[in-house]
């Protein structure tokens, strides 16, 4: 059968265009800066009230910096197309299982956008009202009306639209205008979090605590001291303890949550075909993405240790995560990250450029949903696998115009459904089905990648065929040290106390998710060879450039 007969094209559409930092940029802005240091402190530290951000953040830096860089790195610079894992899993392993972890994947970027998009307004707008003195703008924006299906919010899910909306219009004319854009939503997002930075840079401890009792007298709150006496209190009344110095099983736990940082850059794959110098940039890119979040983290960890203090660290962290209203606290802001840093410096202009960061990350985090779905149907249309429209593209953007409209509509209902139930640890959820799925599977493909008989064509043509060390080819290793990373998230995830049931769901989520992909590709091979074509000839070679 000729090529044109077995793919849906004869060649892709996409243009190379995207530049070494453009790839970066997609592997940095996936890792959500400011966001993720929220995330690793709040849902983190919150429940790992023992762990130590800085060896947490270098031992993820170490694992993810061998293993990401090298797995992601060389499959995407071997099989350089845009459609993410779904290329290499099922050109290495079989196209069953490829297709079955990419259905996967392709809900957890819906899955992204419904739970990033109300995270721009709670904590993230919430939080700069508050900062800027108007708590009651902040609770109009959460507030409920009644209806027959459970309390909804009326502002929250408006304005979480507006972000879906926003990130569809930021992709669907193309990757130049989106490359663009994220240069100067990156510039913003790394000033805002330089200024939290530097302001814990530039305040000793107890000119924290001085700032601390100066708010807590105008607000008539807790001091430093009786904060962390109460926290005590109402931690150990909860079943737990507030632990005063660090331990190795809180600090394995803390990695979890900062997988948000580490973990994500492997985004820059799905613009595989997009990208020049595929070879040199892809895994150039992750590295430099995984490594750049890892220096903030660390800095933020030393000043955070440095001004504010382990144990009282842990104890906002946990008032944060859990919800519960501390007796007596009064501040008119949440006790996060931000938060304290805001005790320190209350200036509008400082307080609205931190708050902003979080913001313009989680904006555009839901942008990369945007760049990745569309882009995971589009391969799938190529391999036949999906309705030919799949593989549209619009020539005036060199965009798949239509899977962008499908992920927005897709998005929008998820807001919809999130903005009822309100559930934010599905945060947790998204991630402990990519830790399984995408992440785990992915990096049994690299290890196998150099002695899959089906995938030898495509290896001895990789530029990284030669890279071994002592006869073990350099792609192999990077799978084991990355499998060793997500055998230790996966186990504290499903250990998380007080989280057993939403991990136990999970895993019935995901192995539900797994049955409609194995649906999903036994009825188009079917429809395929009613038609007369042979989708297996596809998958022992890469669909045109």
């Amino acid at each position: 059968m000729p090529e044109q007969m077995a793919f849906a094209r004869k060649a892709s559409g996409l243009v190379r265009g995207l530049s070494f930092i453009d790839a970066f940029g997609v592997g940095f802005m996936n890792q959500g800066l400011t966001p993720s240091m929220w995330t690793m402190i709040t849902l983190g530290l919150g429940v790992y009230l023992g762990g130590n951000l800085i060896i947490a953040t270098i031992l993820s830096a170490v694992l993810c910096g061998i293993g990401f860089s090298l797995v992601w790195g060389i499959l995407g610079g071997s099989m350089p197309r845009s459609g993410g894992e779904y290329i290499y899993n099922s050109r290495i392993l079989h196209p069953l299982i490829g297709i079955a972890e990419s259905f996967g994947n392709a809900f957890v970027w819906i899955m992204w956008i419904y739970v990033l998009a109300p995270l721009t307004v709670d904590p993230g707008l919430t939080m700069i009202f508050q900062f800027l003195g108007h708590p009651d703008i902040a609770e109009r924006l959460m507030a409920t009306i009644k209806t027959p299906f459970g309390d909804f919010g009326l502002w929250f899910f408006l304005i979480a639209s507006l972000v879906n909306l926003i990130g569809f219009l930021f992709v669907v004319f193309g990757v130049k205008i989106f490359a663009r854009i994220q240069k100067v939503i990156m510039v913003l997002g790394i000033l805002g979090t330089m200024t939290i930075l530097l302001v814990f840079t530039f305040t000793s401890h107890q000119g924290f605590i001085n700032s601390w009792n100066g708010l807590a007298a105008q607000y008539g709150s807790l001091d430093y001291k009786s904060f962390l006496e109460s926290a005590r209190t109402t931690i150990q009344q909860s079943g737990d303890v507030l632990p005063k110095t660090w331990n190795w099983f809180d600090t394995l736990g803390v990695m979890v949550a900062g997988s948000w940082l580490f973990a994500y850059s492997y985004a820059i794959t799905f613009i595989a075909g997009e990208v020049k110098r595929p070879d040199k940039t892809i895994i150039l890119s992750n590295l430099a993405a995984v490594l750049t979040p890892a220096f903030f983290m660390l800095w933020l960890g030393i000043v955070l240790y440095h001004t504010v203090g382990f144990e009282f660290l842990s104890a906002t962290a946990w008032v944060d995560n859990s919800g519960e209203a501390l007796a007596g606290y009064a501040f008119p802001w949440p006790t996060n990250f931000v938060g304290l840093a805001a005790v320190i410096n209350h200036n509008p202009l400082i307080v609205t450029l931190m708050g902003s960061s979080y913001v313009v990350f989680t904006i555009w985090w839901v942008a990369l949903s945007y760049l990745a779905f569309p882009r995971i149907l589009f391969a799938w249309g190529m391999d036949r696998m999906g309705p030919k429209w799949f593989a549209d593209i619009d020539y005036r953007w060199s965009s798949p115009v239509k899977n962008h409209i499908l992920c927005f509509v897709l998005g929008e209902i998820g807001i919809l459904l999130y903005t009822i139930f309100q559930d934010q640890m599905s945060a947790l959820s998204v991630t402990g089905l990519e830790i399984v799925s995408v992440f785990g599977v992915t990096a049994i493909s690299a290890a196998v990648f150099p002695f899959m008989k089906k995938a030898r064509q495509i290896w001895d043509t990789s530029p990284y065929k030669n890279w071994k060390i002592l006869g073990v080819p350099m792609v192999t290793i990077g799978a084991v040290v990355n499998l060793i990373y997500l055998a230790i998230l996966f186990y504290f995830f499903i250990v998380m106390p007080d989280l057993e049931g939403l991990a136990i769901g999970s895993l019935i989520f995901y192995v539900f998710i797994w049955g409609c992909g194995i649906a999903w590709y036994f009825y188009w091979k079917a429809r395929s060879k009613k038609a007369g074509l042979d989708t297996s000839m596809t998958f022992g070679e890469l669909p045109p450039d």
